[in-house]
This record gives structure tokens, sequence and C-alpha cells, in this order.
């Protein structure tokens, strides 16, 4: 077996699980994070907000990228899950 076909191999096996448990609470601390920062509210109140929905959306996604065919697509939802706080950031930092 070739050093590609091996790679090819062990990221297909490995990628979902992977993605799963390390992309998953990466994504859902990130839409938390943007909720913080973004909400018109009491800082309090978007703290609390923020801090308690990262626990649904980290089991939801738990659970739905197992779903996924591939570990490119798995990693590519928790990108997609991560981009609202990246475009906060950005926004915040050019504003």
């Amino acid at each position: 077996m070739s050093r590609h076909m091996m790679a090819h191999s062990v990221l297909r096996l490995f990628g979902v699980p992977l993605a799963t448990l390390l992309g998953a609470p990466i994504a859902a601390f990130s839409i938390g994070a943007a909720l913080v920062v973004c909400l018109p509210i009491s800082e309090k109140l978007a703290f609390a907000i923020g801090t308690q929905s990262m626990i649904p959306l980290w089991v939801a996604l738990a659970c739905a990228l197992p779903m996924c065919r591939s570990g490119r697509r798995a990693w590519l939802w928790c990108v997609l899950f991560s981009l609202p706080l990246l475009v906060v950031l950005a926004l915040r930092a050019w504003l």
C-alpha cells in the first residue's frame, strides 16, 4: 500500500470522529461567543444566553456530524458553524 493510499484511508477512517470530537465543541463555542458579543441586551443576560446555548449546540453537532459521508464534509460543517465568530471579530476589528 502506498503512502498516499495509507494517508487517505487513515483520514477517511478518523476524519469524521476527529471532527466530531474536536470540531463540534469548537464550533459550538464560536457560536456561543458570537451570541455573547452580538446580542443587543445587557452584558450579563447575553453572557448567560451565549454560554447556555453552547452545550445544546455541541450535542446537536456531535449527533449530526457522524452522519457525514466523509471527514472533509464534517470539518466543512464545523468551519461553517464557526464562521459567525470570525465575521463578528473581523467586523469589530475594522469598526
